[in-house]
């Protein structure tokens, strides 16, 4: 009775120690394609949103709304959300939840961005 107690609450105790905080690898290129994009008079914009992950140094570029170059940015990541900010310290207007290691959600329009492989 004795090791069924102790096999039960050792059980209970490496249950209730388990991490919620899963371990995100922030690297390589995730993309999300613009609804309705027609860059047919301005080939040079783009109808793909982008961020370019810098290996894990906290650093990005990202490329949103069909503009032609990518803005150098810093990012944060607490949790599952992760926030940009430019160089100037400005923050972005982009943000995400990080649903897993290839699929992003942004946050203020819940699209799906995918990364790129």
């Amino acid at each position: 009775m004795k090791n069924f107690l102790f096999v039960f609450i050792l059980s209970i105790a490496s249950i209730s120690c388990s991490n919620d905080n899963d371990s995100f690898e922030i690297n390589g290129t995730f993309t999300h394609d613009l609804l309705n994009c027609n860059n047919s008079q301005n080939p040079e914009n783009s109808c793909t949103e982008y961020v370019w992950f810098n290996n894990n140094s906290n650093t990005a570029s990202i490329m949103l709304s069909g503009s032609d170059y990518g803005a150098p940015v810093t990012y944060k990541l607490k949790s599952n959300k992760i926030d940009f900010y430019y160089m100037n310290g400005v923050k972005a207007e982009l943000s995400f939840e990080l649903k897993n290691q290839t699929t992003f959600i942004r946050l203020e329009n819940n699209d799906i961005w995918l990364k790129d492989e």
